[in-house]
């Protein structure tokens, strides 16, 4: 299971690397990184109760998919808490990075 996780962020991080290649606005590209890294990358329990985690957005495609639903609600609060806190610090770096280049 540990290899599972290894690679699973191992490819995170190469899409995040390879998009923020990609975008040349500065700004925009410390906005949408861990926007993206904060859903595919935030993990929650499968079933209420149980021991065993997944990604959550993979969690959140099959509570869309089922008839009997344990609640959306609370797969996306890992996701907003570490999008959240992932743009804090990202925003953080930002305006840090950009106030001490320019001095």
């Amino acid at each position: 299971m540990i290899f599972f996780w290894f690679f699973y962020y191992l490819i995170l991080i190469f899409i995040c690397y390879a998009l923020s290649n990609l975008i040349q606005n500065k700004f925009i590209k410390y906005f949408l990184i861990p926007i993206v890294f904060g859903l595919f990358g935030s993990i929650w329990y499968l079933e209420p109760g149980k021991d065993e985690i997944a990604p959550t957005i993979s969690i959140l495609f099959l509570e869309l998919s089922i008839i009997e639903s344990n609640g959306i609600e609370r797969l996306l609060r890992p996701i907003i808490s570490l999008i959240f806190f992932l743009e804090l610090i990202s925003l953080i770096y930002y305006f840090t990075h950009k106030r001490f280049s320019k001095s």
